[in-house]
């Protein structure tokens, strides 16, 4: 195991040699070809791409209550965290994410998810993801292989700000990471499998929830 020394600047140096994706929603709707995205039934759709609550550029979404809004990548992408080795040309898979909710009280914990999933119509409940969940209103990390669930959460967020979060998949290991600072490591429970990007909520009938989806950037290199 890497001290988190040791893995943030594995991080940093990925950002040099590694491909990188970068989404900063720059173009006048969201790309098709990229995205397939769900809007509410009755509550404010995604829309087209424009300046956020903080100023940056991204996306939103209001779904009401009792309703949901989704939006997953139309490509997936190899996380292997318990096959990686030297027969393989990809070592590792980071993602990284600027996101904003509001109302989170509304939100159903055992539903929402943003991360990565198998299939695109997955979300918290579901197998083999790996990601940010909702626990009793916070924060939590998860990895879940066939069903068995490594989690952690409580780390003092404010989820209505804007928040960077990281999610950097390894040999035998998954890092969260939030604003740049290592929150969480799992060394059990790692699913091997394509992962799509998934932006997930769903709201209770307590009301409306609202999700501020910033620039989201992907890279992946051998080392």
């Amino acid at each position: 195991m890497y001290t988190k020394d040791e893995i943030l600047k594995r991080i940093k140096m990925l950002t040099r040699p590694g491909i990188t994706v970068i989404y900063p929603w720059q173009d006048a709707v969201i790309d098709a070809a990229l995205w397939t995205i769900t809007d509410p039934a009755t509550g404010t759709a995604w829309g087209t791409p424009k300046a956020l609550s903080w100023g940056g550029r991204g996306i939103t979404s209001v779904p009401n209550a009792n309703e949901t809004a989704r939006i997953v990548s139309d490509q997936p992408w190899d996380a292997l965290p318990t096959l990686w080795g030297t027969n393989y040309i990809q070592r590792s898979l980071y993602v990284e994410f600027i996101m904003a909710l509001a109302n989170v009280a509304n939100m159903d914990n055992t539903l929402c998810f943003f991360g990565l999933t198998p299939d695109p119509a997955n979300d918290r409940s579901s197998n083999n993801i790996i990601g940010f969940g909702l626990n009793t209103d916070v924060l939590e990390t998860i990895t879940d292989n066939a069903g068995a669930e490594t989690t952690n959460t409580t780390f003092g967020e404010t989820l209505t700000d804007v928040n960077r979060f990281g999610i950097f998949v390894m040999e035998d290991a998954v890092y969260f990471l939030l604003n740049g600072t290592i929150i969480a490591s799992h060394i059990t429970n790692l699913p091997d499998s394509l992962q799509y990007l998934n932006f997930f909520i769903d709201t209770e009938a307590g009301g409306a929830g609202t999700i501020e989806l910033g620039k989201i950037r992907v890279w992946w290199d051998d080392e």
